[in-house]
C-alpha cells in the first residue's frame, strides 16, 4: 500500500471536479438531515429517526461513488493487507475512543453543574426498554453494529472526509477542516437523545476516529470495531442494569 493512499493527491479533484464535490456533499447531508428531522417530528417514529436517515443518506452515498466511478473498497472498506495489524488498530481506537468520550463527557457535565445550567435533551429515553429486556437489547444490539460500527463510519469518516478533503485540498489547513467538520456533525446528529454532554463527547470520539482514519492508511475496519464493540459494551451495561438508560 502506498503512501498516496493515506492523504489523497490534490489531483485527484480533478477527477470529478469541485462542482461534483459539492454535489455529493449536498445531496448526502440533505438527505441526512431532511429525513432525520422529519422522523423526529413524528412520536411513533422518533426513535427510528437517526437509522432510518443514516441508511438513507448512505445509499445516496454510494450512488455518488458510482457516479464517481469509485466503491466503497477504495475508501477504506476493501480487505486489510494484514489482520494482526488492523486488530491492533482496533484496540487503539477502542481505548482511545472510549478514553476521550468520558472525560469530554464528564467536563461537559461538570460544567453544567458548576453553572446550574440544567441539560436539555430533545429527546430521551431512546433505550427505556432495553434494560432486562432481551428483544430489546438484541434488536439495538443490531442496530450497535449496522448503523454504528459501519454505517457511520462509512459515511461520517470514509465519505464525508474523502469528499471534503479534495473540496478543500488547495486551502491552508484543508485536511483539519475535512476532519474536523465531520466530526461537529456527528456530534450534533447525537445531540437529539443524549444531550449536549453526548453531543460534545461523540463529536470528540469522532474527531479522534477521523485522525485515526488517515493514520490507518484509511483503513475502517478497525473504526467499524471499535465503534461496535464501544456501542455493544454500553447496552449491556443498560440491559444489565449497571447503567441508566437516558
Amino acid at each position: 500500500m502506498d503512501a498516496s493512499q493515506n492523504i489523497a493527491p490534490k489531483d485527484r479533484v480533478a477527477r470529478g471536479g469541485r462542482g461534483r464535490v459539492v454535489i455529493d456533499i449536498g445531496l448526502v447531508l440533505g438527505t441526512l438531515l431532511v429525513v432525520k428531522y422529519g422522523l423526529l417530528g413524528v412520536e411513533a417514529l422518533w426513535t427510528y429517526a437517526g437509522p432510518i436517515s443514516l441508511l438513507s443518506a448512505l445509499a445516496v452515498a454510494g450512488w455518488r461513488l458510482r457516479a464517481g466511478g469509485e466503491t466503497w473498497a477504495g475508501i477504506g472498506l476493501k480487505r486489510p493487507d494484514s489482520w494482526g495489524k488492523t486488530i491492533l488498530w482496533t484496540l487503539l481506537a477502542l481505548v482511545l475512543t472510549t478514553a476521550v468520550g468520558i472525560v469530554l463527557e464528564g467536563v461537559v457535565r461538570s460544567v453544567l453543574e458548576a453553572s446550574a445550567i440544567q441539560p436539555v435533551r430533545s429527546n430521551a429515553g431512546r433505550f427505556a426498554d432495553v434494560p432486562g429486556n432481551t428483544a430489546a437489547f438484541v434488536y439495538w444490539l443490531a442496530v450497535a453494529w449496522i448503523i454504528g460500527g459501519l454505517a457511520e463510519e462509512m459515511l461520517f469518516r470514509a465519505f464525508l472526509i474523502t469528499r471534503l478533503e479534495r473540496l478543500f485540498s488547495r486551502i491552508p489547513l484543508g485536511l483539519v477542516f475535512a476532519v474536523g467538520l465531520p466530526a461537529v456533525l456527528f456530534g450534533q446528529q447525537h445531540f437529539y437523545y443524549q444531550g449536549i454532554g453526548g453531543a460534545v463527547a461523540t463529536g470528540g470520539v469522532a474527531l479522534v476516529s477521523g485522525i485515526l482514519y488517515l493514520l490507518c492508511k484509511r483503513n475502517l475496519w478497525p473504526l467499524s470495531l471499535s465503534h461496535g464493540l464501544i456501542n455493544s459494551i454500553g447496552l449491556t451495561l443498560i440491559y444489565t442494569g449497571l447503567q441508566p438508560p437516558g
